[in-house]
């Protein structure tokens, strides 16, 4: 079955923008507004929501068949619902309803993709406003929050939170932090402070300061670690130390320990996803409850000096296996993977095209969170003991204070 004519108007893709008008909040702007949520224990839960995932073709994309892709690379989705969804006709691609099971992905290919919203839980906790000026806005991150759209995150972000509950919209993102890491955080306004501080990044005229608290005695002085750094697993952005991944060089100092733990203030040259973490693995020091890199499924001595027990395949296999969706899932619903394997190959009547939020089910039949009970989420998933202490240059300095896990033990 071919593709559908392009009679939904709304879902066309955007013209292309002139640089200096872009910025990274269309998928943020294009959210719904107050969307009911609970406070519970500290936690903040978001009522499931419609929405339009926006995507382009990436390289490794390219000659594959959607479905494909969307089965391998969304690991949070059930094994048939791509070819579930085609079949309803939500996905779309340059504007046009597919129904192509055997559509391949072009260069460029614009998917958009409606989709039941289920979003993770974060705390409940304040984004303090550092610094405001015309051109420029600093925050102190709290953790939990990735920083702008990504997996299972939207409304729950900083950039999310920021316009709905300041008012903040067309903010550029200067640099990131992850989700579970707090700190400063800055944005610029426009185009030029963009432009100015990324290059400014960029010629590396920056202190960017760091603290953490790790395992173990940290050694005394100063600690230098300059292994390159790359991607394990690319659709999670695990990263781990290999010998052709990117120069990064950060360097480590201990404030205090009390012989189980330290708390170290750790300098970076570089800016690698995930650098002081995989640093402080490889010298031994794995920061304490990090969940991804803080374990023995790199190897009996958790991947110190970048010894893993295991070959890459093997190291790449384990870890995805460790951090795949499913775990988060109480129990199988085999009522659920019955509905979607006879959906796959049954004739499905499609949904109509142009479908509006406010007229879609708050139950989605095809929604695998709207199927499963999730387990409760551990304290470690919403905080790394990793925050960003100073962004600096010699025209501007932002700090924050240190957190109080941080604060020497009397």
């Amino acid at each position: 079955m071919g593709e559908a004519p392009n009679r939904y108007k709304q879902q066309e893709p955007k013209s292309k923008k002139k640089k200096d008008d872009e910025t990274s909040t269309d998928v943020h702007d294009s959210l719904p507004m107050n969307v009911p949520f609970k406070i519970i224990d500290g936690v903040r839960h978001l009522s499931p929501y419609w929405t339009i995932y926006r995507t382009r073709t990436k390289g490794r994309w390219i000659g594959r068949k959607l479905v494909d892709v969307f089965t391998e690379e969304f690991l949070s989705t059930n094994v048939n619902y791509a070819r579930v969804a085609c079949k309803l006709g939500r996905i779309y691609v340059n504007g046009r309803q597919l129904r192509d099971l055997d559509y391949v992905m072009k260069n460029n290919d614009e998917v958009h993709h409606w989709a039941h919203r289920h979003e993770h839980p974060v705390k409940d906790l304040p984004i303090r406003i550092i610094h405001e000026s015309d051109d420029l806005l600093v925050v102190d991150k709290p953790p939990s929050l990735p920083v702008h759209a990504c997996g299972q995150y939207a409304i729950h972000t900083v950039l999310g939170q920021l316009r709905e509950h300041y008012d903040r919209k067309g903010l550029r993102v200067l640099h990131r932090l992850d989700r579970t890491t707090s700190g400063i955080l800055l944005f610029a306004k426009n185009y030029e402070t963009d432009l100015e501080f990324k290059t400014t990044l960029k010629d590396g005229h920056w202190t960017k300061e760091y603290v953490c608290k790790v395992e173990g005695e940290f050694p005394d002085g100063e600690i230098v670690c300059d292994q390159p750094i790359g991607p394990l697993v690319l659709s999670m952005g695990i990263q781990c130390v290999k010998a052709d991944g990117k120069h990064a060089h950060s360097i480590f100092r201990k404030l205090w320990s009390d012989g189980k733990e330290s708390v170290v203030k750790v300098n970076i040259t570089t800016g690698r996803t995930h650098q002081i973490r995989v640093h402080a693995q490889f010298l031994g020091h794995p920061i304490v409850g990090d969940s991804v890199y803080n374990s023995t499924v790199w190897g009996k001595t958790k991947g110190k000096n970048g010894e893993y027990d295991k070959n890459f395949d093997e190291l790449c296999k384990d870890v995805q296996s460790a951090h795949k969706c499913q775990n988060w899932h109480e129990e199988r619903n085999e009522e659920y993977e019955k509905l979607m394997e006879k959906m796959a190959v049954d004739d499905v009547a499609p949904e109509p095209e142009g479908l509006q939020r406010e007229r879609r089910p708050d139950f989605d039949p095809i929604c695998l969170k709207c199927n499963v009970r999730t387990k409760n989420v551990p304290p470690e998933h919403y905080q790394l003991f990793l925050h960003c202490l100073k962004y600096e240059t010699q025209k501007w300095s932002f700090n924050t204070e240190l957190p109080d896990w941080a604060v020497i033990k009397v």
